[in-house]
């Protein structure tokens, strides 16, 4: 697996823990140990996705900070 698929599957398991988290809260909004849990999931979430924006560009048109050219279409598509 090449460092961007790596980084892209750490990115999606923390962001997928990050909403289990979500929907657990949901149904038991007063848990502490489970709002620190979502907020640690989050938290890693934003932390592999400023990794992987820095060293393969950015994931969404949102995260592209460039002024002078929209260069997010410049990484790969999911698919590739």
């Amino acid at each position: 697996m090449s460092e961007r698929e790596e980084l892209m599957k750490q990115l999606q398991s923390y962001a997928f823990a990050a909403y289990d988290w979500n929907l657990y809260l949901d149904t038991h909004p007063y848990d502490k140990k489970a709002i620190a849990m979502y907020h640690k999931m989050i938290d890693k979430a934003q932390e592999f996705k400023k990794l992987y924006n820095e060293k393969f560009g950015p994931i969404f048109a949102g995260d592209s900070k460039d002024m002078n050219f929209w260069n997010w279409i410049d990484t790969p598509w999911p698919w590739e």
